[in-house]
């Protein structure tokens, strides 16, 4: 019995090393050719805004349309944008990032713990 316990925690370790060991990406991969609004910093922000100004007419728009090809990586809004191009590839068609991609990053949220009130837990004093 001990060889196949030392076989099953060796091959846990390895699978919990190897998932580690790879890199973390942020987003969502795009399941075809995929179009998302930015900003002139290269930031993402709401597709509207892109179609508000093609409705507007005139004048330089500070919003631009950025082209990702499948597979591409499809960033929250307000992260910057990469792995694509402002034009268009001719003969392609682009859709719309899904709207599960349309999320802002969130930070960590603190919902208490213990803290300062473990001291007196119980109602002694420490």
């Amino acid at each position: 019995m001990r060889p196949e316990l030392k076989f099953t925690t060796g091959m846990a370790a390895a699978l919990l090393a190897s998932a580690c060991s790879e890199p973390q990406r942020d987003g969502w991969t795009a399941q075809g050719d995929t179009a998302v609004c930015t900003d002139r910093a290269g930031n993402r922000v709401a597709d509207n805004q892109c179609q508000r100004q093609a409705h507007a007419g005139g004048g330089a728009s500070p919003f631009l349309w950025y082209f990702l090809a499948r597979n591409a990586l499809i960033p929250p809004y307000g992260e910057r944008v990469g792995g694509g191009s402002y034009a268009r590839v001719p003969g392609r068609s682009y859709g719309r990032a899904p709207a599960a991609s349309n999320v802002t990053r969130a930070g960590a949220i603190s919902r208490g713990g213990f803290g300062a009130s473990a001291r007196s837990f119980g109602g002694a004093r420490a």
